[in-house]
């Protein structure tokens, strides 16, 4: 029973200590972009912070802009958007579902 309330507290801990995380990394980035250390500590492409419901794509390349498509949910249209360096905001995740690089520089 006492090793049970351990891991049970243990838990607890950890799931603190995640969400702790995960605040630190949503106001890390700015709503259009990042520094460059930053950055790399996201994922690029795609990058949603469920937590927050917001939607996020990150274009990793420092030197370049890029051309993505915007996916969002029926009955708004998807969009293309040209996006620099850094992390931008793309709306709330309960308007947009996806991007992705459409393969082409802006």
């Amino acid at each position: 029973m006492i090793s049970a309330l351990k891991r049970q507290k243990k838990s607890i801990a950890l799931g603190i200590a995640a969400l702790s995380t995960l605040g630190v990394l949503a106001t890390s980035g700015t709503a259009s972009a990042s520094s460059t250390a930053e950055t790399k500590a996201l994922a690029c492409g795609w990058d949603p912070t469920p937590a927050l419901a917001a939607a996020y794509y990150n274009h990793c390349d420092p030197s370049t802009h890029v051309l993505i498509r915007v996916e969002r949910t029926w009955p708004l249209s998807d969009y293309d958007q040209c996006v620099g360096p850094g992390r931008t905001y793309l709306g709330t995740t309960y308007e947009v579902h996806n991007a992705w690089y459409k393969g082409s520089l802006c």
